[in-house]
């Protein structure tokens, strides 16, 4: 049984909500690719991403400024051409017009947001299809699916165990709930609370004569921020799979000299990652679902102690300890930028082995990932 053989975890996310059902369909219509691409991306396909990511995020900016626009020249309109300025009058008689000034701001917010996310989930769809990332299946597929649905409805990673790894272990609880309404606050709350801010504070200075020219550019680059960091995460999702099975294919070949002990030193140490990551990110969820046969074909359920395998990997060969400490690097590198946690782990694996840390070779992963090339050389089989 090779690694390629073996099915991911299938109780991971048991339960998807029906938006990411329809997500997840909506995904599946714009892209039938069922196999990963076993060729690197071409600079063609890399530019046409980029015109993707950029044609949302300008779609964004639009519905910002025509959203802006109407809110900050309704709010004109009534306040000087409907009710001379509001000055004279009281609370209870300007009442109607906050009444009516909140309906209307919030219907045109409610239109923009559920523009936002069907802008975002096209985008999405774009790069799953130009990449060629797989969507039609049970195993694999269903993985990279459920990421990317997630990603494009700006959901939170599912809080279940992954072979028996908790991702939040080192997360306190408050924390975790504090994450999760955030997460839901990014598009939608969000949005709406800043045009309640912004015409709050600008209504009380002398700018309340221009607001509508200035609320338009506001909103279009909070619009902005929000689709680029979408549209990013699923680019890196896109990709994750294409780099992580030829990383396999690599090890595969080499799994002679990856011995019992390197092989389970190296579970341990994604595994370990991924809980110092605090996040069940689908690339890493996705690499833990081929590492997995490398435990033995029955294992299923992983118990994450680092600390001794930490001292099992100081022992290891040489050339052991390079397959482990590239494997982390690709985990560092397809799940973000490298920094943070993540970060200071692969530093901490590297210091066990007594090697100091490979900060151009990070730098010039990431890159070659996010051009959707193999991390795997040609010559000599070394990154």
């Amino acid at each position: 049984m090779t690694m390629a053989d073996a099915a991911p975890e299938r109780h991971y996310d048991p339960d998807p909500s029906l938006l990411e059902r329809w997500a997840a369909r909506f995904l599946r219509k714009h892209n039938a690719r069922q196999q990963l691409p076993k060729r690197p991306r071409q600079p063609r396909e890399i530019e046409a991403l980029r015109r993707v990511r950029r044609r949302a995020v300008g779609w964004a900016m639009l519905a910002g400024i025509l959203s802006g626009g109407i809110i900050g020249g309704m709010e004109w309109f009534m306040r000087q051409g409907m009710l001379d300025g509001m000055q004279d009058m009281t609370l209870m008689e300007q009442m109607p017009y906050w009444i009516g000034f909140f309906a209307v701001a919030g219907v045109v917010s409610a239109v923009e947001i559920l523009f936002l996310y069907w802008n975002a989930l096209r985008g999405v769809a774009s790069i799953s299809r130009i990449a060629e990332a797989p969507l039609h299946g049970d195993s694999h597929p269903g993985l990279i699916l459920r990421g990317l649905a997630r990603v494009a409805l700006e959901f939170p990673s599912p809080r279940h165990r992954i072979y028996g790894i908790d991702p939040y272990a080192y997360m306190a609880g408050w924390k975790l709930t504090l994450m999760a309404v955030m997460y839901r606050m990014k598009v939608g709350v969000s949005t709406f609370v800043l045009r309640v801010l912004v015409r709050r504070v600008l209504g009380r200075v002398a700018l309340r004569g221009v607001l509508p020219l200035i609320t338009g550019p506001l909103y279009a680059a909070w619009n902005a921020i929000i689709t680029w960091r979408i549209l990013n995460k699923a680019w890196e999702q896109a990709l994750g799979p294409y780099a992580i099975d030829a990383w396999m294919d690599h090890l595969e070949a080499r799994r002679q000299p990856l011995g019992a002990n390197a092989r389970h030193a190296l579970l341990h140490a994604v595994g370990e990652m991924l809980m110092r990551n605090q996040d069940a990110h689908p690339n890493h969820v996705y690499l833990l679902s081929r590492l997995m046969p490398l435990a033995g074909a029955a294992e299923r359920h992983l118990e994450v102690d680092w600390p001794r395998h930490r001292l099992t990997l100081a022992r290891l060969s040489a050339e052991e300890q390079r397959l482990v400490l590239d494997t982390l690097l690709l985990a560092t590198v397809v799940s973000g930028k490298p920094s943070g946690a993540r970060m200071n782990f692969l530093m901490e694996a590297h210091i066990a082995c007594a090697k100091p840390y490979p900060i151009q070779r990070v730098r010039a992963w990431r890159e070659r990932f996010l051009k959707g090339q193999s991390l795997v050389a040609q010559a000599g089989g070394r990154p």
